[in-house]
């Protein structure tokens, strides 16, 4: 059994048994800190370089930590991926939510200063103070000013190269206690003993061992999502826990090890129940693959492939892929699916925190960061604007030819809100999957739950992130983690929390290029012309997905949900299996309970059926429901066990369903009577959306469509003036280069007037807005002379006449035919009447005027138009994904091409 946690008054952490080591009560005693506040000093702009921490030597016992920051640039090489000449380590370690009450001196300029620090973060430091010499770290809460939205930007985009250029990644686990050595120990001196690894699995005396490496496993740390990233990309790695220590390799050894046993034979979890202490809990390992640990150890080792081996021996500390020469393997979208069990602070980081060990993704800083915090003369020197973002020229081929290379620019955008950047992750997942299968991504839980996170009201995140003015919740079509199949919780007979089941694993599965569960819409891909992205702002904000597909069938019986996993009695009525005992079940029925699929995601295998009705038979069907999991701990029998396992992985928290055409499915327990089976091009799988009760307005459409002008024309005018700047850059940047080539320095330049005034003149915005006024003042003083001659006045005459307007003209009738936008643009025809002009520039005053009088007329008929049918009257909610049985493998198109169904477009909210 768990041993009962206290909590220390002071930091509130775990304390076991009551008691921890000193070092955890040192970590408290330190005296009150000096009076000035520390503040960062901007980092050079013309060049890439980050910060390190100099942490000084002391005595355990000394409760001050003293350090002082360094500035280090970045060299560039000829890879392109940057060199740090100086020695250093990497802190990795969990930020959590408790506030910054502990603080530590930072020498800068001859005085000290003081910072404010976690309690955690503290005794980290105090745990890897070297009593004789100095250590030099790299910790992103010390050395990255967090209130500096562009510097974390940019520091973001290199924490690849910091990571891969540190000696080795130091990881706190936090605090240790009786628990904690215990399983460094059992790991260390028992489970990587080999030859005795089958009696260890047998033995009763070692449960209390499994226990704790159990405990020690579901650390906060294991299920920080920045340790993925931190733990792939370093050299080598060492886990303090207290003033323990274990390597990174033989702590991924003894997991591997224990799920090798656990998953495919389950013989640790009836070592378990042989233990006094632990036989009320029948499954203790059962989710165990689930952990933050387990899937961390999977995830590092199969994130790249090693090419070959150029660095040193590091012994046991070495990494099991080499850092220098590795190729990434797993997609953005793949790594943010698969690691939804790992929590962030920052909701942006669900996505940012894997931008750099994806295959297809390259981290960018955001070209709208605020330039607040730049010197003046950067903002106002062209040439070292084009300079400073990465301290290299700009190779602007690189970027022509982005578009035909795998790994793809991702800007980094922590001034954004929340929803916009799930919509680009959304949308770059589209753009970058199989197109028959893209949509997939909507029905995968992913996005961090839509409320207010404790840890972003800390002082870290309260200035470094910019909050959005609008504050739009999450659409349907953005599913989130409280949909994913795995959570903690309190369980019956433990005092701690632990990893159990929630809902259902999703149908659509992980996104596998070699390897797909369904194929609903066959080779349909998914429709772009008809796929965007529109945000209301006005009255009821909501953020809508725009996607072509069709209405399969109509929801009209919803029966009892499954709870706990459990067969309901209600569905096996709903299936017309009348007597259990003699009668097989119904094919159609057993089915549906496994979606039709194996554990491994193949087809069911042919047993299925007789473990059905086993199942049934032993499962306490007469109670009212059948219990799986009873099944699973009591019956001793691995076939009906694994066929148990397999339906609760689909009916977990799903409702059975039947449509108006009689088909059988599972749906998410929200669906309703009368929500809409639909197929949607590029989703492998049914969904289920259910449509708005009231239609549209016609002032809500014309609304809708005046936002989507007004946004169509600020796209354009943005993407013309991003060409303008690309090309603008580019003119600098080759004029940089040419005259570093004639004067040999850069440094020398920067203060000559000389050739401040060349770049100014030549490429500046000022001296063409002087220029522009100029031939604008000449063209106003510039008269008209009047014509006196008879040709001279027939002329005139002619020249008027091309130009002259009456209000006869235009006699358009808004509650006629809508006309197009393009028919207000056409000549105007001119009347017999029509009278003259004293000068040119008055005919064209007067026509100006009158053409925008008809293009509003016109414009606001179109924008009052009625709909030409009703499918853009309606919005949808997007429920979630639906196994209909017998529609999952291209029967669905099959039955629209011969049942004449049409197409439509479909808004999700």
């Amino acid at each position: 059994m768990a041993k009962p946690v206290t909590l220390c008054q002071q930091c509130h952490s775990a304390l076991f048994d009551g008691h921890a080591y000193p070092s955890h009560h040192r970590a408290h005693q330190q005296p009150r800190p000096p009076s000035a506040e520390f503040k960062y000093e901007a980092l050079p702009y013309d060049r890439r370089s980050t910060r390190l921490l100099n942490l000084s030597c002391g005595s355990p016992e000394n409760p001050e930590i003293e350090c002082s920051l360094i500035v280090v640039n970045i060299e560039s090489t000829e890879s392109g991926r940057g060199l740090i000449r100086k020695e250093y380590e990497a802190l990795s370690w969990c930020w959590g939510t408790a506030k910054p009450t502990s603080y530590i001196n930072i020498r800068s300029n001859g005085r000290i200063y003081s910072k404010r620090v976690q309690p955690d973060l503290l005794a980290a430091l105090k745990a890897l103070r070297h009593p004789q010499q100095d250590r030099y770290l790299w910790i992103d809460a010390i050395c990255v000013d967090q209130a500096n939205v562009r510097e974390k930007n940019l520091q973001l985009e290199m924490n690849p190269l910091i990571y891969d250029q540190a000696k080795s990644v130091c990881v706190w686990l936090g605090e240790g206690d009786v628990a904690s050595s215990m399983a460094i120990k059992f790991i260390q001196e028992e489970v990587l003993q080999l030859q005795n690894f089958d009696e260890l699995c047998d033995s009763r005396d070692a449960g209390k061992k499994w226990s704790a490496l159990l405990d020690f496993m579901q650390r906060p740390w294991f299920s920080r999502r920045w340790v993925v990233h931190e733990i792939a990309l370093a050299r080598s790695a060492i886990l303090y826990c207290g003033e323990d220590m274990i390597t990174w390799k033989d702590f991924a050894i003894a997991v591997e090890l224990l799920l090798e046993v656990e998953t495919a034979t389950h013989r640790l979890s009836e070592v378990m129940r042989k233990d006094p202490q632990f036989f009320q809990i029948p499954d203790w390992f059962d989710y165990v693959s689930a952990l933050g640990a387990s899937v961390l150890v999977e995830a590092t080792g199969k994130i790249f492939r090693k090419t070959k081996f150029t660095g040193p021996d590091l012994g046991n500390q070495q990494l099991p892929y080499e850092h220098a020469d590795r190729q990434p393997l797993l997609s953005l979208e793949y790594l943010v699916s698969s690691l939804a069990i790992f929590d962030t602070s920052a909701k942006h980081d669900t996505i940012y925190a894997l931008l750099a060990i994806a295959k297809d993704t390259i981290p960018s800083v955001s070209e709208t960061y605020p330039r607040a915090n730049l010197p003046v003369e950067v903002n106002r020197f062209p040439i070292q604007r084009a300079f400073n973002a990465q301290g290299l020229l700009l190779d602007r081929t690189k970027s022509a030819l982005e578009g035909f290379t795998r790994r793809k620019r991702y800007t980094v955008a922590y001034e954004s809100s929340y929803v916009d950047a799930c919509k680009t992750f959304v949308q770059f997942c589209i753009q970058q999957s199989d197109p028959t299968r893209a949509l997939d991504i909507i029905c995968r839980p992913w996005a961090a739950e839509d409320k207010d996170n404790p840890a972003e009201t800390n002082f870290i995140y309260e200035n470094r992130t910019p909050r959005p003015k609008e504050t739009i919740p999450l659409p349907s079509w953005i599913p989130q983690v409280t949909g994913a199949p795995y959570s903690f919780f309190t369980h019956p007979g433990s005092h701690s929390v632990r990893l159990r089941r929630k809902n259902a694993d999703t149908l659509v599965g992980l996104p596998n290029a070699f390897q797909r569960n369904y194929n609903a819409a066959e080779t349909r891909e998914v429709d772009h012309k008809s796929l965007r992205f529109k945000k209301r702002l006005k009255h009821n904000m909501h953020f809508s997905m725009y996607v072509k597909g069709f209405v399969l069938d109509v929801v009209d019986h919803v029966f009892a949900a499954s709870q706990g996993g459990a067969i309901p009695q209600e569905w096996i009525d709903a299936a017309g299996w009348e007597d259990v005992d003699r009668m097989d079940p119904p094919d159609e029925f057993w089915r549906t309970l496994v979606a039709d699929r194996g554990c491994d995601g193949r087809n069911p295998p042919v047993y299925y059926s007789r473990a059905c009705k086993e199942s049934f038979l032993k499962g306490g069907l007469p109670s009212g429901s059948v219990s799986t999991s009873d099944l699973i701990n009591n019956e001793r029998n691995s076939i009906v066990a694994q066929f148990c396992r397999r339906v609760q992985a689909v009916i977990w928290n799903r409702s059975l369903i039947k449509t108006k055409s009689m088909n059988m499915g599972m749906a998410s327990k929200n669906v309703k009577r009368g929500d809409l089976v639909c197929i949607l091009y590029g989703c492998s799988v049914p969904v289920i959306l259910r449509q708005c009760e009231e239609m549209k307005t016609l002032e809500e459409l014309a609304q809708e469509r005046e936002e989507d002008f007004i946004n169509t024309l600020k796209e354009v005018q943005l993407r013309w003036k991003k060409r303008y700047e690309r090309s603008r850059r580019a003119r600098i940047t080759r004029a940089w280069r040419l005259l570093v080539l004639l004067f040999g320095s850069i440094r020398s330049l920067r203060e000559d007037p000389g050739f401040k005034f060349y770049v100014a003149r030549k490429y500046g915005i000022k001296w063409r807005k002087i220029v522009r006024e100029r031939l604008l003042e000449r063209e106003h003083r510039r008269e008209i002379t009047p014509r006196t001659s008879e040709s001279e006045g027939s002329e005139g005459r002619h020249v008027a006449s091309s130009l002259v307007l009456t209000d006869n003209s235009f006699t358009g009738d808004p509650k006629t035919s809508p006309q197009s936008l393009s028919q207000t643009s056409r000549s105007i025809p001119l009347p017999q009447n029509a009278r003259f002009f004293p000068t040119k520039e008055d005919a064209q005053r007067f026509f100006q005027e009158e053409v925008a009088k008809t293009w509003d007329m016109g414009f606001n008929t179109w924008l009052n138009r009625s709909p030409c049918d009703g499918s853009n009257q309606y919005y949808y909610q997007f429920i979630g994904e639906a196994y209909i049985h017998e529609k999952m493998d291209g029967e669905a198109m099959e039955y629209q091409n011969t049942q004449g169904i049409w197409t439509q477009v479909f808004e999700l909210r």
